[in-house]
């Protein structure tokens, strides 16, 4: 299989395991699980994950599928006004509760409310190397320039291989977060990508 044989769906129609999918894969791009366990909740680390950060995104989510509807990686994005309106609970440890406030304040320092932000990117392990990164990106700056956003922008940890392969789409350093480091001994960027920089085909999508 390559990319253009994987369906794209909305996340709205999730079920159950897809859900759990996601919220287990979101632990392979950052340090939630660090922060999920002994929560004030007392929830295991994916589920916690599953109530916080995907179910109450269902609507700005965007699935893989390949075969028989298997679920195989989703991205989470919408402009940050739009994401701004979903309340989430906030039950990690104490001393967690700083660096969140502190990575919140350091996004909208540096982002706009009209940009596209993407929040989540992540492909299963059987389905990476097959073009489903360069597909899922495609169809954020299409969807962002359809929303009128000036902007895509996400930010993506220091160590994380994801980081060179944004670059090379395109995207460029706009700050740095240094508030984790005492935590995970790893800094966060902030990548923004103009959608005037880009070029359009005659449909008025991202190439």
């Amino acid at each position: 299989m390559d990319a253009a044989d994987y369906a794209i769906v909305d996340g709205a129609g999730a079920d159950e395991d897809a859900r759990r999918r996601m919220a287990a894969l979101l632990f392979s791009t950052s340090y939630l699980e660090y922060g999920s366990v002994a929560n004030k909740l007392g929830l295991p680390c994916v589920e916690l994950q599953r109530r916080l950060n995907i179910e109450p995104f269902l609507p700005h989510i965007r699935m893989f599928t390949a075969e028989r509807a298997r679920f195989a990686g989703f991205y989470t994005a919408a402009t940050l006004a739009e994401l701004a309106r979903i309340e989430t609970a906030r039950p990690y440890r104490d001393e967690m509760q700083a660096m969140d406030d502190a990575y919140e304040a350091f996004v909208a320092r540096h982002a706009r409310a009209d940009d596209t932000f993407v929040a989540s990117l992540a492909v299963e392990p059987r389905d990476r190397g097959r073009g489903l990164f360069q597909r899922a990106f495609d169809e954020i700056c299409a969807r962002a320039r359809r929303a009128g956003s000036p902007r895509v922008v996400l930010a993506v940890w220091e160590s994380n291989a994801a980081l060179a392969l944004y670059r090379r789409r395109g995207m460029r350093a706009v700050a740095r977060f240094d508030d984790a480091w005492p935590l995970f001994f790893d800094r966060l960027h902030l990548l923004a990508l103009p959608l005037a920089d880009l070029p359009t085909d005659p449909t008025g999508d991202t190439p």
